[in-house]
């Protein structure tokens, strides 16, 4: 039998699949979605928010070096983006629209 998972430390990433990722959005809506992008720093958004909608921006969320990072707790995508991206520090920006 597997060990529950720890909502503190488990994320997710759907690489290239739309389908999953809009079911764990749209099963998630208390969940949060860090947006991580080239060229730009990660941003924290509600799973709820129409700015990590892949239907809603396709061509910023798909484009090349784009990723959305999935949790049901924010500190879940803190120690994900010190373990992945040790330089960005351990704050975050959120996004305004939805401020999570």
């Amino acid at each position: 039998m597997a060990e529950p998972a720890d909502p503190f430390t488990e994320t997710l990433e759907f690489d290239g699949d739309d389908a999953g990722y809009d079911w764990w959005r749209n099963s998630h809506p208390d969940g949060f979605v860090l947006a991580v992008r080239a060229r730009k720093p990660p941003m924290l958004h509600r799973a709820s928010c129409s700015d990590v909608d892949r239907d809603v921006h396709p061509k910023r969320l798909k484009a090349r070096g784009a990723r959305q990072i999935c949790a049901d707790m924010k500190p879940a995508l803190r120690a994900w983006l010190a373990r992945e991206m040790p330089g960005n520090g351990k704050l975050l920006d959120r996004c305004p629209k939805c401020g999570p």
